[in-house]
């Protein structure tokens, strides 16, 4: 398995992308990602002005793009890879990479890989919130349905953390992006799969996004170096213990509400909280959890959430008839919810879902939004 990555941090450090491209073994790379980001790498690199594109990829990746950009890699000759933007755009080269070494798609779809195809691959993050960066997991749709492809060897080689490339972001991809950090982070935190290191790494992003998040939507600089590095150390956390509840309910509320993917994971987390923190079997981790994100009480974990979520002015969609919360509960993916600290059913996830889309009160709203406000003062 590849546990170690070679990882360069600091702002500009995308210029070091032929130190790392040399310690790699990568002469010629097919980059992977859209503009504006591709654009700023072939700027800051412009040994790489002649290396072949590849762009034609979708927001939520379909597995026939990696089929077309393995065909694009092979044709051009090339001995790598460079991800640079979101999730969508790593998760697409592990799947060409992924492709390269399987001898059809159900191989990919089943993580039968060959490793004939050597393919080293640097990722180059855009956002702060995925972590896909740190992990072997790859998510890719085959006719409108979610697959993760999963194997050691599609877990990138190489990574640079330049948070210079956050600057751009539209306000909502960062605070969105920032949810999904957090969420992968409490997520991991209580999944049943963690364990010893998976806590440090779920400990460092919970509490790198929580100190860095109001100065980082600001604009500070030094904020979002570690908002960065945050997202980073998600990603370490669900390499090893995965996501459970609130991702595995996420999924289906962004295809038929259009929440952004950090935004529907943020949605039902503080619910979800609500819903374990009442079970005598959840008391010793969710005191830990309150614990390491200096909460007095663990009641004041959801209320802390929902004070972000309001903060933030992300939308909370309305409740929707029954027919449609029933094709939500019927989406959830039953291997995601396995890691999730106690059992749920399709009823239980019915209800989250219910009262996760409840508008507070007034005044609960503004004790919320007092928790966040006042998060951290001395």
């Amino acid at each position: 398995m590849n546990d170690y990555q070679k990882v360069i941090r600091g702002r500009e450090s995308l210029k070091r992308l032929p130190e790392l491209c040399e310690k790699l073994g990568i002469q010629r790379p097919l980059i992977v990602g859209m503009e504006p980001l591709t654009g700023t790498l072939l700027k800051k690199n412009p040994w790489l002005l002649s290396a072949p594109v590849y762009t034609g990829f979708h927001s939520n990746p379909d597995l026939k793009d990696s089929q077309e950009g393995a065909g694009l890699y092979v044709k051009e000759h090339c001995d790598g890879l460079i991800s640079v933007g979101g999730g969508s755009s790593i998760d697409t080269a592990k799947a060409i990479k992924a492709r390269l070494n399987a001898k059809t798609e159900d191989d990919v779809i089943s993580g039968r890989l060959e490793g004939t195809v050597s393919c080293p691959h640097i990722a180059v993050p855009g956002t702060a919130g995925t972590g896909s960066e740190a992990t072997q997991i790859a998510v890719a749709y085959v006719n409108g349905n979610k697959v993760s492809l999963n194997h050691p060897s599609l877990r990138p080689d190489g990574v640079i953390l330049d948070a210079s490339l956050l600057d751009s972001l539209p306000l909502y991809h960062k605070k969105s992006c920032a949810l999904d950090a957090l969420s992968q982070g409490i997520e991991s935190y209580w999944s049943r799969g963690a364990n010893d290191d998976s806590k440090v790494n779920a400990f460092l992003s919970i509490i790198g996004v929580l100190d860095n998040l109001k100065a980082y939507l600001e604009g500070d600089p030094h904020a979002a170096e570690e908002m960065l590095d945050a997202s980073y150390q998600s990603g370490k956390a669900i390499q090893i213990t995965r996501t459970t509840a609130a991702h595995a309910m996420s999924y289906m509320l962004t295809k038929k509400m259009g929440l952004a993917h950090g935004h529907a994971c943020f949605l039902t987390l503080p619910v979800l909280w609500e819903s374990m923190q009442e079970k005598e079997e959840m008391q010793e981790i969710l005191k830990d959890l309150s614990t390491k994100m200096r909460l007095g009480d663990i009641r004041m974990g959801p209320k802390l959430l929902k004070g972000i979520l309001y903060d933030l002015e992300m939308q909370i969609p309305p409740v929707p008839d029954e027919a449609v919360l029933e094709e939500l509960a019927c989406s959830v993916n039953t291997e995601r919810l396995s890691n999730h600290p106690v059992k749920m059913t399709k009823e239980e996830i019915k209800q989250i879902y219910r009262r996760a889309m409840i508008p507070l009160r007034d005044n609960e709203k503004q004790a919320c939004l007092d928790i966040w406000r006042y998060y951290g003062r001395e």
